[in-house]
């Protein structure tokens, strides 16, 4: 058992510091467990949507490389929009090759709040689309339209389907994206066609293939987690048919039917403080969102144990949610004998002055909890690779995106580092990992537009 006591600590705090560290400590044995289990959640997913979480099929599939070369030698133009619904925000970018090369515009907008119908938001999100058109003078189209959503979509045609959260989306539950935006272009005559609608995650997995032809699986660290990866058509009982077909694994969810993931008394009361209680449970233990929220729970353990900071410190900022970002856990990899960043953000940040020792203690507590999460999206994706080498012949590389891969280093190496471990275990070859960068799913659903 290692011994995470801090030099010049008191015993009181090295205890509390320890039983923590015990609590969050995964060991491999349990991360194979997991790896099973979500190559088990996987699977029921793809055998019995209706039975609880879904793994969502899509109908882009592993050939679509072949689409984008073909485009890029007729120099082609695509257009790509981002729908993050939970943040009201679109994204829309364009992609023409020229001379093999991608030429790239992007755009950021901001969704109406006052829409009363799914008529006038998708109105709304037209008129954005012309002045993008506007705006960069992409000629007389007609343009394929590559649409991403932050929701899984129930794909019923090349050109998508409808919104499949069964969780409060607003005036997008239900709606079949295409064909309300395709409506909603139509009336405003512009010269764009919608040629497919994907999740986030998969036109994710399209932009990573463009980019590294080989890759078989994608990964997002963001915000939330999700992962997706090509299947063989014939192994999915609902979609019959030859070759590889795109899977959104809906990772976030994993875990609402499991008891091998084991959420400490932390992770409880963040779920029972959270608006979607029960649900997203191995998200709430791994994505951005929901990291500096758990190393704030610790930290007012010891606040409440008076085992750290001056007792006349004022905590109140700390007793805050969310007032502790994931973001400030960077700061955290701090070198400097005294820890002099880490002292910086606390006194900026929550306006409390600390010892050395307090400052370790905050380092050591937002390092367990890293190192907890990735190595439990590391198992995760052991799974999925398992998955998609049953596919595929040949060893599988893996593509990761999301802000997490900029701002926690250390995230992305103990994921990639666990996931060799377990793959390694299964008898399968080593993986390729490549970081795509933080916004890869708006280029991805251009690129999507090109799929035959």
């Amino acid at each position: 058992m290692t011994d995470y006591s801090i030099p010049g600590a008191s015993a009181a705090q090295n205890q509390l510091l320890n039983e923590i560290a015990q609590s969050l400590d995964v060991s491999n044995s349990h991360l194979s467990k997991v790896a099973d289990d979500v190559y088990a959640y996987i699977t029921s997913g793809l055998e019995s949507p209706t039975q609880g979480p879904a793994s969502w099929v899509s109908y882009i599939d592993a050939d679509i490389a072949q689409d984008i070369r073909a485009a890029a030698k007729k120099e082609e133009q695509a257009l790509g929009m981002t729908i993050n619904t939970q943040a009201g925000r679109l994204k829309i970018s364009s992609v023409k090759f020229i001379g093999g090369e991608r030429d790239i515009n992007k755009q950021v907008f901001f969704l109406r709040k006052d829409a009363a119908t799914p008529a006038q938001l998708f109105e709304d999100i037209a008129g954005r689309l012309a002045e993008f058109i506007n705006g960069h003078e992409l000629g007389p189209g007609p343009h394929p339209l590559g649409v991403t959503i932050d929701r899984p979509i129930e794909e019923t045609s090349r050109l998508g389907g409808r919104v499949a959260d069964n969780a409060d989306c607003g005036l997008f539950r239900n709606v079949d994206v295409a064909q309300a935006l395709g409506a909603a272009i139509l009336k405003k005559h512009l010269p764009v066609r919608v040629a497919s609608v994907t999740n986030c995650v998969i036109s994710t997995l399209v932009a990573a293939q463009n980019r590294f032809p080989s890759t078989c699986a994608a990964l997002i660290l963001n915000h939330g987690i999700n992962a997706s990866y090509y299947e063989q058509a014939a192994r999915i009982p609902r979609r019959q048919g030859a070759g590889r077909v795109a899977v959104n694994t809906e990772l976030a969810r994993y875990g609402e039917c499991s008891l091998v993931l084991r959420p400490t008394r932390w992770d409880n009361r963040l779920d029972r403080e959270s608006p979607n209680t029960g649900s997203h449970t191995f998200e709430k233990l791994v994505a951005d969102k929901y990291l500096g929220e758990i190393v704030r729970n610790l930290i007012t353990d010891f606040v409440d144990a008076q085992l750290i900071f001056p007792r006349d410190a004022d905590a109140s900022v700390l007793g805050e949610p969310y007032a502790f970002f994931s973001s400030y856990m960077t700061t955290m990899e701090d070198k400097s004998e005294d820890l002099s960043d880490v002292g910086d953000l606390l006194r900026a940040g929550f306006n409390i002055h600390s010892s050395v020792v307090d400052r370790k203690i905050v380092r050591a507590l937002c390092h367990f909890v890293t190192v907890r999460a990735a190595r439990l999206v590391g198992a995760a994706v052991a799974a999925i690779v398992r998955r998609a080498s049953e596919s595929q012949d040949g060893p599988a590389v893996v593509s990761i995106s999301g802000q997490l891969t900029e701002i926690n280093q250390p995230y992305v190496k103990h994921t990639t580092e666990t996931a060799q471990e377990l793959i390694a275990k299964m008898g399968l070859p080593a993986a390729t990992f490549n970081v795509l960068g933080e916004d890869g799913y708006t280029v991805g659903a251009a690129l999507a537009a090109f799929s035959k």
